[in-house]
């Protein structure tokens, strides 16, 4: 005869208390054209990817306004990831900017061979995964420029705060000509 217990089992233990989840329709196809559309006009106005320092980047628009800064709280995993590493050259980490082409194209300089570069030059460098310094300040110049950042502001804050030597204060971007409407998919 087997042996009694005063406990029972009730309910189903392991595999079989695991409850089927329904699956949820989504529909991806509708934004499908649309998303397509943007890319496609983005890369009409697509200049290249440069290396920007923050002293060259202005997060206030022309055309409206950036969001504000997001609190400590909201920057909490944004800040420990950056602490565990900075991909500043990742594709998807990549910043977006705006600026209008002949000053983008007269501020492209090799810093390795202290050199200006064209636009042609650029994109061998691209193709390459090299990426030039975008140097906006001319001392010949009566005004300062800055390209318009469209995504990183909150990166760039939290950059700042964890390496304090401004020479460390870059990211790649990828830039547009101005008058290019961006419509960006970072959320930092």
């Amino acid at each position: 005869m087997a042996p009694t217990t005063p406990v029972s089992i009730k309910k189903a233990r392991g595999l079989a208390a695991q409850k089927v989840k329904e699956g949820i329709d989504a529909e991806m196809e509708e934004f499908t054209s649309e998303f397509q559309t943007i890319e496609k006009d983005l890369q009409k106005h697509l200049l290249g990817n440069v290396k920007v320092f923050f002293k060259d980047m202005t997060f206030k628009w022309s055309d409206g306004e950036n969001r504000p800064l997001a609190d400590e709280n909201r920057s909490a995993n944004l800040r420990e990831t950056l602490r565990n590493g900075v991909f500043r050259t990742d594709p998807m980490h990549r910043m977006s900017g705006i600026l209008k082409e002949t000053i983008f194209k007269s501020s492209l300089r090799d810093l390795v061979n202290n050199k200006n570069i064209s636009i042609d030059k650029l994109k061998e460098y691209n193709i390459n995964a090299q990426f030039p310094v975008l140097d906006l300040f001319h001392p010949s110049s009566d005004g300062r420029n800055f390209i318009e950042m469209q995504s990183g502001q909150h990166r760039m804050k939290i950059l700042q705060e964890l390496r304090k030597d401004p020479l460390d204060h870059w990211w790649i971007v990828t830039v547009y000509s101005d008058g290019t409407l961006i419509f960006s998919i970072n959320t930092f």
